[in-house]
């Protein structure tokens, strides 16, 4: 038992305390530069950079809304801008390469009587749109890059590398999605795994019925996505707002610090720190992210100070103010839950029961 436990810890706060420690080295040798630049920064620019965030946040609920509204399950608006904002911050904490977002996303959901195989389609959806906009971001930035200098030299093969990350977790992900061969045979595979670790940690198993029922429902969302992908540029649209705001998110931090830039030199340095964001093991590029960044903008003869003052910035408005605040949110969400017990006592509708009766 002592040792299921050492796991799970070792799982959720290991990759934290990595990022933690990369952010001690990064940040200690520049805390005198830091203090002095945010002791000059402009309220009204950072609350600019504030507010892009929030409509960040709001973008991704509304894309989210789109699909399942597609999928023919419609939610109300704020509870679906609750569910997207929730899972996408979980993320930041529990380092998974998605896996914990999706989880929580199709456990919210469930409680609103939604099946997890059309929640599992909604989110591969989503995050095939989310890495085929990165993947244009980070080739762009690619190419302003080459104009404006003749030594790209690493910033290029990172931007390579990133490009073939990010394309190839899309292609992956589409190919598994649509075809049924494939899906089927890696759906047994990763029920069985699922399974296997789930008895290490906790002596339960997901019942086999649940299974096929979960993969019927897939199967079902599926073949609605490809009868209705006339309506997917809507979905299209939401998410590149979303990968807008993030950089305007950047652009008003570095406003707020009194720092000019032309949009290329701006679109660089967030392509380069958000591939850094995609590295599994570290929840949301935690220290990755900033060494990037700054690493990348002093590079184009930003001072170090005020680069990785601007990337400190963006990580509070978009990670981790967003992160502590959805606690509140998720409470909120389950208080609205349909089949909410306010006793305390366990009484849930069927929608939810699959889920309680094996799996934690």
């Amino acid at each position: 038992m002592r040792r299921a436990n050492f796991k799970k810890r070792l799982i959720v706060y290991g990759p934290i305390l990595i990022s933690l420690v990369i952010l001690v080295v990064l940040v200690y040798p520049n805390l005198d530069s830091i203090l002095e630049t945010v002791k000059t920064a402009r309220p009204f620019y950072l609350s600019c950079s504030f507010l892009f965030s929030v409509a960040s946040y709001i973008l991704i609920g509304l894309s989210m809304w789109e699909v399942l509204k597609i999928l023919g399950h419609k939610l109300p608006f704020w509870e679906a801008i609750g569910i997207a904002y929730v899972s996408t911050t979980v993320n930041y904490f529990v380092s998974s390469a998605g896996v914990s977002g999706f989880a929580t996303r199709a456990h919210l959901l469930s409680r609103r009587n939604i099946p997890y195989g059309i929640s599992v389609t909604s989110s591969v959806v989503i995050s095939v749109f989310i890495y085929l906009v990165l993947s244009l971001i980070i080739v762009e930035a690619m190419i302003l890059q080459m104009f404006k200098s003749t030594n790209t030299g690493l910033a290029f093969v990172e931007g390579i590398a990133g490009v073939l990350a990010v394309l190839s977790f899309a292609f992956i992900l589409v190919l598994l999605f649509f075809h049924h061969e494939l899906r089927s045979v890696w759906a047994r595979k990763i029920y069985s795994l699922v399974n296997h670790l789930l008895y290490a940690f906790s002596k339960k198993e997901i019942p086999e019925e649940t299974f096929l029922q979960f993969e019927s429902q897939l199967a079902k969302g599926i073949h609605t996505i490809q009868a209705r992908r006339y309506e997917l540029p809507l979905v299209a649209a939401y998410i590149c707002l979303d990968w807008i705001c993030n950089i305007l998110i950047l652009h008003y931090a570095f406003r707020a610090l009194g720092v000019h830039m032309h949009t290329s030199t701006l679109i660089i340095g967030f392509a380069l720190g958000q591939i850094m964001t995609v590295i599994p093991i570290l929840p949301g590029g935690l220290g990755a992210m900033e060494a990037a960044m700054t690493a990348a903008y002093s590079g184009m003869g930003i001072p170090v100070g005020q680069a990785l003052t601007a990337s400190l910035i963006f990580r509070l408005f978009y990670y981790l103010i967003p992160a502590f605040s959805s606690i509140f949110i998720y409470w909120g969400l389950r208080m609205s839950e349909p089949a909410y017990d306010f006793s305390g006592r366990s009484h849930r509708k069927h929608g939810g029961e699959h889920a309680d009766r094996k799996i934690p």
